[in-house]
């Protein structure tokens, strides 16, 4: 279960914190990343939850499932599918959401947004997931290396991506078509990157 506790706000840019249960199988993860917009907008950005397949190129897709806070998640990896349903809840102070899984990938978590000037927070995220035993078949590998994979690549990769989409969408939205262009050219680059690590 996710505890209820403070985050480090003095956390600024990507940083880790994590954990592994005696079982194995159950890992703790901790990441925060740096947003250089307000936590108003990020949390507007991300809690629209069908767009994250745009930061997190893993995700095949994400639908709402009725007027509940229930929504279906699929991904793809190395050609077999996962999927797995989720009630979320947002929160106001400070703002963010909490989810945990129904069925399917066992997962849960937080995401916090900290304002920390007018146009700039700290993005918190903290979860909990169980490791499907085909997975580890699938990297022939231990918890420990799908872990550090999932903190140190995939996480990190879709908080950037996060980042980087953000601040394409708001220059366009402010008609700076270069910069837009520029910041989708590096979310794309790194997004086809993931998909070719877990496609291979």
């Amino acid at each position: 279960e996710i505890k209820e506790t403070p985050f480090d706000n003095t956390l600024r840019e990507y940083q880790t914190i994590s954990s592994t249960s005696r079982s194995g199988r159950e890992s703790s993860i901790q990441v925060s990343i740096s947003l250089p917009f307000t936590a108003e907008i990020a949390y507007s950005r991300f809690t629209d939850l069908p767009q994250q397949p745009r930061w997190s190129p893993w995700l095949n897709s994400v639908e709402y499932l009725g007027s509940e806070g229930e929504t279906e998640w699929t991904l793809k990896i190395k050609g077999i599918d996962f999927r797995w349903r989720a009630k979320s809840k947002l929160l106001e102070n400070p703002r963010g959401i909490k989810w945990e899984s129904t069925s399917g990938l066992k997962n849960e978590g937080v995401v916090e947004f900290v304002e920390v000037s007018e146009n700039s927070c700290v993005m918190f995220v903290k979860m909990i997931i169980i490791t499907p035993r085909v997975i580890l078949t699938l990297f022939g590998s231990t918890v420990e290396f799908v872990k550090d994979f999932f903190q140190n690549k995939l996480l990190k990769w879709s908080l950037e991506s996060f980042r980087d989409v953000v601040k394409a969408d708001l220059a366009l939205e402010r008609g700076d078509a270069e910069l837009g262009d520029a910041l989708f050219g590096a979310a794309e680059s790194r997004a086809n990157a993931i998909k070719e690590t877990l496609s291979s």
